[in-house]
């Protein structure tokens, strides 16, 4: 088998059974939606103060030893989300949960680029990225379909302990899979601060990581609540677990379809107003908040693959995985930030309320963001004709 399905297949069995009730399951132990807004701040924050050290490894060890080792830390995960009665038991999860998150994030992707890279396929990444993320979901609506009934029947703690076995299954595949070849000769500091240099000196490079965070909070600011969204009008654990099902359906799909090379870019150029058109929607009414689910999953899953195939061709392979590091540490911070902040303002003034003021506010940044490209695009047009 392609290396590449390979992949895919791991990406498939890559699947958590709780997903669709998570925190739900999080309330039902007494937590308040303040104290789900920590947890989930503390564990943005961690995974940006974890992803630049697991990043260096990653460059200068093995991408794939650093996937491997991120599977095997979501297996204790489990372990102890199962277990857990407490608060403190949940922080122990989330912990060994960012650890996990950050030996994944930039080493993945990265891998996947270098063994395109080697053949000669760098041109069909973003579709294969894409393909990635849909083979995810995929895997993500089934075992979100399934947990969401065996909780209705046997709790929510059973379909923790479930996930396991498709955990294992995806990391045994991974392990299956040619190593990445690059390696940094340099020393841990020297190389991080050599990848530092690049991403500061890098004009396009700064640009594509503020973007990123311009298209993708103001879908953040509905998805991180979203369980507790249509909770609130449909309560129901099995109805919001089959919500969430739908949502991986139409995530799927949405990363699977490939819109074309002209039409990506123009979405990937409209997403910073568009995406968050689409949340201030889902603040007026709750039935409105299936749009957003629906065409912001899509268009985010669009703008997002174009993004991706410019950052990764933009980066050196010695420092691929620390600069995807470095990123994936700012769009952690910033969603930790966010998260903290919802769950406060969600607290004070109810989700749709909330919804409605910080799509308004990022609707702002993305207006502002789309004259800079445009700026951009009408620049590069005019060097261009300018060439012989």
């Amino acid at each position: 088998m392609d290396y590449v399905k390979r992949f895919y297949l791991a990406g498939f069995f890559y699947l958590a059974l709780y997903t669709g009730f998570y925190q739900v399951y999080l309330q039902s132990l007494g937590l308040s939606k303040g104290q789900i807004g920590l947890l989930m701040g503390i564990m943005l924050f961690l995974v940006a103060f974890l992803e630049v050290p697991t990043g260096v490894v990653a460059d200068k060890v093995s991408k794939k030893t650093s996937v491997l080792m991120a599977r095997t830390l979501s297996l204790l995960f489990l372990f102890i989300l199962y277990s857990a009665n407490s608060f403190a038991d949940l922080l122990l999860a989330t912990i060994i949960s960012a650890l996990s998150t950050a030996f994944a994030t930039g080493a993945e992707t990265g891998w996947l680029y270098e063994l395109l890279k080697e053949d000669g396929r760098t041109d069909e990444y973003p579709k294969a990225y894409g393909r990635l993320r849909a083979f995810e979901t995929v895997g993500g609506f089934a075992g979100t379909l399934a947990g969401g009934v065996i909780a209705d029947v046997y709790g929510m703690r059973l379909p923790i302990i479930l996930s396991a076995p498709f955990i294992l299954a995806s990391l045994l595949v991974l392990a299956t899979i040619p190593k990445d070849t690059a390696r940094s000769g340099l020393s841990y500091g020297h190389h991080l601060l050599e990848s530092l240099r690049f991403v500061w000196n890098s004009r396009d490079v700064r640009w594509l990581f503020i973007y990123a965070n311009i298209m993708g909070l103001p879908l953040t600011l509905f998805t991180a609540f979203m369980q507790l969204y249509f909770y609130g009008f449909l309560a129901s654990v099995l109805a919001v677990s089959w919500v969430m099902a739908l949502y991986m359906a139409i995530s799927s799909a949405s990363w699977y379809f490939d819109a074309g090379d002209s039409t990506r870019k123009r979405i990937y150029s409209y997403a910073g107003i568009v995406i968050p058109l689409l949340s201030f929607l889902a603040g007026l009414n709750g039935w409105l908040g299936f749009a957003t689910l629906v065409l912001g999953t899509f268009i985010f899953s669009q703008a997002f693959k174009e993004w991706q195939g410019r950052f990764q061709s933009a980066i050196p392979d010695e420092k691929r995985a620390t600069v995807g590091s470095l990123y994936s540490l700012m769009a952690a911070v910033a969603n930790g930030v966010l998260n903290v902040i919802l769950g406060w303002l969600f607290d004070y003034v109810g989700i749709m309320r909330g919804i409605l003021l910080a799509s308004a506010l990022f609707l702002g940044l993305g207006i502002l963001a789309f004259i800079r490209n445009t700026k951009d695009l009408q620049n590069s047009d005019v060097l261009s004709m300018g060439r012989p």
